[in-house]
């Protein structure tokens, strides 16, 4: 069921191109993995696998993006929370990925 949005929730844009919600969700679980890759500097490599998973997430978004703009016309309305929420998701998915590693690894 799609979500019903209201031109004055503050949350969403009305009139974005299509692939801009998976662009901005590329982009921020990217921004997140620069996060990761300074953690696992730090860290010695122990959260080397959570910063690849971010990685191809980030990667796969921007892609997607790219792919709906060149295939699709029209408009979407970005709810940036629901974005957000993605987002903490993969996040949630990278350091689930981790730790399965890092048990794997002992």
């Amino acid at each position: 069921m799609a979500e019903i949005h209201t031109p004055d929730e503050p949350d969403s844009v009305a009139d974005r191109p299509i692939g801009t919600r998976s662009f901005i969700y590329g982009t921020k679980t990217l921004a997140t993995a620069v996060v990761a890759l300074i953690l696992t500097i730090a860290n010695g490599g122990d959260t080397e696998p959570a910063f690849w998973v971010l990685v191809s997430a980030g990667v796969l978004g921007v892609m997607f993006s790219l792919i709906e703009r060149t295939t699709t016309r029209g408009a979407e309305v970005v709810s940036h929370r629901r974005v957000n929420l993605d987002v903490l998701g993969t996040v949630g998915l990278a350091v689930v990925v981790n730790l399965v590693i890092h048990v794997a690894q002992r």
